[in-house]
């Protein structure tokens, strides 16, 4: 197994001079690793590694409950200028609130999702097929860290494949 490694910097904002970290992996399996995982069916068997995506933000919570309050406003304003029957105002402010909530809630949900999973669970069918994974570290000495935790999660994977390679001989034993 060959893993390559690269640091890249993210910045938080347009304003802020805060920079996230990322750790990028690439795993190569040899053609032996290969054949073991799928012979063997450990195709399923997978590894965590810490998360890919940023904790969530008191900003990114307060745009998202924002943008969940103007389209309830706009679904309600729009409902009411039905009535009256103006109707191209009224359509678009209903289905424009209708879709600004949807944004907002996948907003919030997409930001707790790291909350929720701290880590990222990787099988082994997934890194065969895309072996190209990335961490998230707040800080330069995380994101060492966390490529020493990786590196040693998938040093003892290449080492249960190693010994899953060869089936042991028959044994007797006297007890």
């Amino acid at each position: 197994m060959k893993l390559t490694v690269a640091y890249r910097e993210q910045s938080t904002g347009t304003l802020s001079r805060v920079k996230h970290h990322f750790v990028a992996f690439h795993v190569d399996f040899s053609a032996e690793e290969r054949a073991v995982i799928q012979e063997r069916g450990m195709d399923n068997q997978f590894i965590s590694v810490p998360s890919d995506t940023p904790p969530p933000t008191r900003g990114g919570d307060f745009l998202a409950m924002m943008m969940r309050i103007i389209a309830i406003l706009a679904f309600l304003i729009g409902i009411a200028l039905s009535i009256p029957g103006n109707s191209n105002l009224a359509a678009f402010l209903v289905v424009g609130g209708i879709i600004l909530f949807v944004v907002g809630k996948m907003k919030d949900k997409a930001a707790y999702k790291r909350e929720a999973n701290p880590e990222q669970k990787l099988t082994l069918k997934r890194m065969l097929l895309n072996p190209d994974f990335v961490v998230f570290a707040e800080t330069l000495g995380e994101a060492k860290s966390a490529e020493a935790e990786v590196k040693e999660t998938l040093a003892l994977t290449a080492q249960a494949l190693r010994e899953n390679t060869v089936r042991p001989e028959q044994a007797s034993y006297e007890l």
